[in-house]
């Protein structure tokens, strides 16, 4: 739980804002290469220093964007394992719920059987053969 909130509360946070400020500096260092080349005697110099200070910025915000999305994907799977949890949990309580729904049902059933079909206390399970008195006067259908 406290690598979820660090990450929510700091990591990801952290991460934004300095795209924001990358962002912030690739603009400057336009400006800067765009202003140096025009001033520049040497071109080809002036050209390859802005090569370098592109290729370094850029690099810059790949690796802050990579930071970044690993944060986020770390975020994700954090989640994902705490939403198998909740549902294994869920599943477990559902399934326990379904058990003592069967048993109650059986215990209804059960009752029920026993309120209608009473035996005379001298009778027994009919044979093969043998019709069992349903009680009540009621004759089996044959």
């Amino acid at each position: 739980m406290a690598e979820l909130q660090m990450l929510l509360e700091e990591e990801i946070p952290s991460g934004k804002r300095a795209l924001i400020e990358s962002y912030q500096n690739l603009t400057r260092v336009a400006d800067y290469c765009e202003n140096n080349y025009i001033q520049a005697t040497d071109k080809r110099k002036a050209l390859e220093e802005t090569k370098a200070y592109t290729t370094q910025s850029l690099a810059s915000v790949a690796y802050q964007i990579n930071a970044l999305a690993n944060n986020v994907l770390q975020l994700l799977d954090i989640q994902a394992s705490q939403l198998r949890r909740m549902e294994s949990s869920i599943n477990h309580i559902s399934q326990r719920e379904e058990g003592r729904e069967r048993n109650i049902d059986a215990r209804e059933t059960h009752r029920l059987i026993a309120s209608h079909m009473h035996l005379d206390r001298g009778s027994h399970m009919p044979g093969p053969g043998e019709h069992m008195c349903l009680g009540r006067g009621i004759e089996p259908i044959l």
